[in-house]
Parts: structure tokens; C-alpha cells; sequence
């Protein structure tokens, strides 16, 4: 366990909290973590957005109630419509206006955390951004941020570690002396196969390949859903009239086609060259069933107990973790991505359950964060 210099204590937080604040500050967390609304109406640089000012009197209800809250900066997408292009020079400036203008209003507020937007190496977080682009995108976030609020901890995120992200933090390390942490995004027992220790594996990698301290700013294990088997696969593209998933490389536009709207819309937003992935990317919404899984945990409520159980035993000891931040506090009702109440992909995720009654893992995330001394 590290503790950052800025920050005077371990973060132990909850992505996307809900309203019942004294449950969240009973299981000692500390840390609130949400994405920003994009503050500007389209064409200004003063003219507030109704979103932007709930989100502000948010920030100042959680500090005043003792929970910190780590910001996350708009996406790539939000500049566009906007109407600025985040990958030219003029369009970067803009950018960096924008975060020093977050910081310098939130920070005050109880905006103790800023995450330099979400994912870059994930595409629909990228668009309309090639991963070339996307370093310099995440530098001007940093360089706005770090003018607008230095007392904040600052850093940026990725999804898991592959030779994709390394390319992404080299580009980026010359800018990491503004940099207080590198934020990990891991789902190794849901999203992929795997267990409690490939996610301390992650850490290890992350540490390795950037020196930095590492704040783990989404982590978890859904207590809904069953995995999927090539069986499976082969026989939703047989009943979509694909032989297999050959026919789709080889006519990506034909199964964007059949796809949910909401899906294919994001494959279309992707490159070309890209299509074909990206949908079979979306199998395990397509399916309703995920891609990986644990030997040793199911997707129940008491399967997600026991995974963090055993992770947090573990995770808590690490000499390279500044904080922890469950994703997420409570169940949600649709799947964001795909909208469908019954897809697992995003509705089981959460302590508490989409009433934000606890959950199992809400004791066990309690009883861990107690035991290191946490709380508000």
C-alpha cells in the first residue's frame, strides 16, 4: 500500500456512487469517481451546461459530506460535438482551455483527483481519435489540469496492459513529471479469463512500464451472467446467415447490418479496417453472456464476494497501490452500451444492487477498507 504525497491517505473509492451517502461513508469509502459532462454550451466558453452545474453542486455536496471526488475529463467525442476537432493543434488548445478551466472550478469544490479522460486504447472511448492521436490528447488534458489545479492528483488511465498501451505511455512519458499516478483499468475473472492474481499481475506491469505509483480506477467482478463458448458463436452467426466468423472478416457491413442499432452505430464510428473486430468485439453483448471467467468464482452474488475477497487480502498489501476504486457502487437497471435490461455486460456490477441495498460484497468491501484504517 502507498500512500501519494499529494493526497495524505490510501484512495479507497466507488465509481459512479449513488445518493445514499451514509452507506457509502459506513463501508469506508472515501473517493467518489464520475466522469465530467462536458461544461460548455456548443459555441462558448461561458455559458454553463445544465449537466455541468448539476455535476459541480454534486462534487461540493459529496466534499461537504467528507467524500473526495476523482474526476474523470471529457472524452474525445464530447470536443466534437462541441464542435472542435481534438486532433489538430488548434483543436488541442482547446482542450487544455477546458481542463484548466475543470480544474480551477472543481478543484476547490472537493475535486481532490483528476483521470485524464477514459481508456484511450479502447476505440469507443477513442473516437474520432486514431491511437496515434491519442497521446497527445491525454498531454494537453494533463498540461490543462496540472495549470488549473496542481494541488489535485493527476494521472491518466488504461485498459489492461498490452503492447498497444506500452506504445501509448511511452509517447506520454515525457510529460509524467506532472504526473502523480497511472491508473489501471482490470477485469481479468469477467471481461477475460482469469483470477485475483492476474489482476496483481496487471499492477506489476503497470508499475514496471511506468515507475508510477498505481491507482487501480476500475476493477471488479459482475455477480450476473454465464460465459460463452465458440459453440455459441458459431451458432448466432449461423442463424445471422454467416458460416462463420471468416464471412464476417470478409463482409464486416453485413453483420453491421443485422446488429442492434446502438451497437452498430459504434462499430460505424470505428475505421474501416476495423469493423470486423469491433463487432465480434460486441459478441458478449450480442450473446447476453461473457467472453472470460474464473476456475475458482461464478458470476452470483456470492461468486463476486468471494473474488473480492480474496483480491482485496492481497491488493491492500501491494507496495505499488495508491488506491482502490470499485467499479461499481450500485447494479444498473439497462446495459449502457447495448440497452438492454438483460444484458450481464453492465447491469451486475455494482456492491449494492440497483436500489442500493448492499450487496455481499459490499460487507467484504467494508470489512477490507475498515481493516487498513480507511474512512472519512
Amino acid at each position: 500500500m502507498y500512500v501519494l504525497p499529494k493526497c495524505g491517505e490510501f484512495i479507497t473509492g466507488v465509481c459512479h456512487p449513488g445518493n445514499e451517502v451514509a452507506l457509502i461513508k459506513s463501508a469506508s469509502i472515501g473517493w467518489s469517481r464520475e466522469d465530467i459532462p462536458f461544461p460548455f454550451e456548443r459555441g462558448t466558453e461561458s455559458t454553463l451546461t445544465p449537466r455541468y452545474i448539476k455535476f459541480r453542486d454534486r462534487v461540493k455536496r459529496f466534499s461537504e459530506a467528507g467524500i473526495k471526488s476523482m474526476c474523470i475529463t471529457p472524452y474525445p467525442r464530447a470536443f466534437v460535438q462541441y464542435g472542435v476537432d481534438p486532433s489538430t493543434k488548434e483543436g488541442l488548445e482547446v482542450v487544455k482551455r477546458i481542463c484548466t478551466f475543470l480544474a480551477t472550478d472543481l478543484g476547490p469544490l472537493g475535486a481532490a483527483g483528476f483521470q485524464i479522460t477514459n481508456e484511450l486504447n479502447v476505440f469507443h472511448f477513442r473516437v474520432p481519435l486514431s491511437l496515434e492521436q491519442a497521446p497527445d490528447f491525454i498531454i494537453a488534458g494533463l498540461q490543462g489540469v496540472n495549470a488549473g489545479y496542481p494541488e489535485a492528483i493527476l494521472g491518466y488511465n488504461i485498459a489492461g496492459i498490452s503492447e498497444t498501451v506500452l506504445a501509448l505511455i511511452s509517447a506520454i512519458e515525457p510529460y509524467h513529471g506532472i504526473v502523480d499516478y497511472m491508473g489501471l483499468d482490470s477485469y481479468k475473472g469477467t471481461w477475460s479469463d482469469g483470477e485475483p492474481e492476474d489482476i496483481l499481475a496487471e499492477v506489476d506491469a503497470t508499475y514496471e512500464a511506468t515507475k508510477l505509483p498505481v491507482v487501480l480506477q476500475e476493477f471488479g467482478f459482475s455477480s450476473v451472467g454465464e460465459i460463452f463458448t465458440e459453440t455459441d458463436v458459431s451458432r448466432y452467426l449461423n442463424d445471422l446467415g454467416f458460416s462463420g466468423v471468416a464471412d464476417v472478416f470478409a463482409d464486416p457491413l453485413s453483420m453491421i447490418k443485422r446488429m442492434p442499432y446502438q451497437l452498430a452505430t459504434r462499430v460505424l464510428e470505428s475505421p474501416e479496417e476495423d469493423w470486423a473486430v469491433n463487432c465480434l468485439g460486441f459478441m458478449p453483448h450480442l450473446l447476453r453472456k461473457w467472453p472470460g471467467g474464473s476456475r475458482k468464482y461464478r458470476h452470483t452474488v456470492e461468486g463476486q464476494a468471494a473474488f473480492y475477497n480474496e483480491l482485496m487480502s492481497r491488493l491492500l498489501e501491494h507496495p505499488h497501490i495508491a488506491g482502490t476504486i470499485i467499479f461499481s457502487w450500485k447494479d444498473a437497471e439497462v446495459c449502457f452500451n447495448c440497452s438492454y435490461p438483460n444484458c450481464p455486460c453492465e447491469t451486475g456490477w455494482g456492491i449494492t444492487d440497483s436500489a442500493e441495498k448492499p450487496k455481499p460484497a459490499y460487507y467484504v468491501i467494508k470489512e477490507h477498507f475498515q481493516a487498513i484504517g480507511a474512512g472519512c
